[in-house]
């Protein structure tokens, strides 16, 4: 019987291939060669670590699972895959540390002042600015997974009363004060001076922050994205920041990526826009393939795989 083969759509160097002499010898372990198209080179791999497009699926005749080395697969969510029975993984769970840090960078970024406290250094300017305390603030957290929760635990160590909102029916951890399906999104927004955006993007999601729901806001809130850019309304977030209903937002991903050169996000001045960098850190590479390898030996071995997604809910 042949070796199930894999494909590792990514450059072959040291460290990955390190990563990787914990794998099953039930396998065999393929690299993209650099320049070249997965397509050509996906007929008999039963696995992928990696992105398969569309357009590449229907050549993939043997494949059996894709890991994706990341949380988001609204990349894989065409017709043709989600129909299929191939199985798809991801790494969540493994990004709530990092997230979490970003979100509160961005957060007291805009709270403290720091991008205009910069400008005045680069002056040579001395000038104090005004400040915001957090301590004794609700925040509201929307989508309560891994990078949610370790937000909230976060949270609470700023002293915030957190609240959250999540699509499904999961118990509400310490960590959280209340918690709330979707239905209650509206008054989720009415008790929030901070809004966290933390869901994946799926056609429930998308664009769930509107004009109706920023209208929700007490003056003076702020907005921190760190998930996806299609879930907010890019002109109802701009209207709320010009109205005063948000006095901030800190923004790590945009409706389009890159964020398009005419759009006033790169101007409005109490926007801090980071380029879509918050996963970013010296572990997460590590942390991904050990995750991938961990499943490799459940796959060779009949047993179930862990971070399994929902192709019908997207995540």
């Amino acid at each position: 019987m042949s070796k199930p083969k894999i494909l590792i759509a990514s450059r072959q160097v040291p460290e990955v291939e390190a990563m990787l002499e914990d794998a099953p010898s039930e396998v065999e372990i393929r690299f993209l060669p650099l320049g070249e198209k997965a397509g050509d080179h996906i007929s008999d791999v039963e696995i992928i670590f990696g992105h398969i497009g569309e357009a590449d699926f229907s050549k993939a005749k043997s494949l059996r699972w894709v890991h994706q080395p990341h949380a988001g697969v609204e990349g894989v969510m065409y017709p043709a895959f989600k129909a299929s029975e191939v199985v798809l993984t991801n790494c969540r769970g493994l990004y709530g540390t990092q997230i979490s840090e970003h979100a509160f960078a961005l957060l007291l970024a805009l709270t403290r002042g720091i991008p205009t406290q910069l400008e005045f250094m680069k002056q040579k300017h001395w000038e104090r600015v005004p400040c915001i305390e957090l301590a004794g603030m609700t925040m509201g957290i929307l989508g309560l997974g891994g990078i949610g929760r370790a937000i909230a635990a976060r949270a609470k160590v700023f002293e915030f009363n957190v609240i959250a909102v999540d699509p499904e029916p999961i118990e509400k951890p310490d960590t959280v004060d209340k918690l709330g399906k979707l239905d209650w999104l509206l008054e989720f927004m009415a008790q929030s001076n901070v809004v966290m955006v933390c869901c994946p993007s799926t056609p429930e999601t998308h664009k769930i922050l509107t004009h109706e729901q920023f209208n929700q806001l007490q003056d003076g809130s702020y907005l921190v994205n760190v998930s996806r850019g299609k879930i907010v309304d890019e002109e109802a977030l701009i209207a709320a920041l010009r109205s005063g209903k948000l006095a901030g937002a800190g923004l790590d991903v945009t409706y389009t990526e890159p964020c398009p050169p005419d759009s006033p996000l790169w101007t409005e001045p109490n926007v801090i826009l980071t380029s879509h960098s918050a996963g970013a850190s010296q572990h997460i590479r590590a942390r991904a393939m050990q995750l991938f390898v961990d499943n490799l030996h459940r796959y060779v071995k009949g047993e179930s795989l862990v971070n399994v997604v929902d192709k019908q809910k997207g995540y």
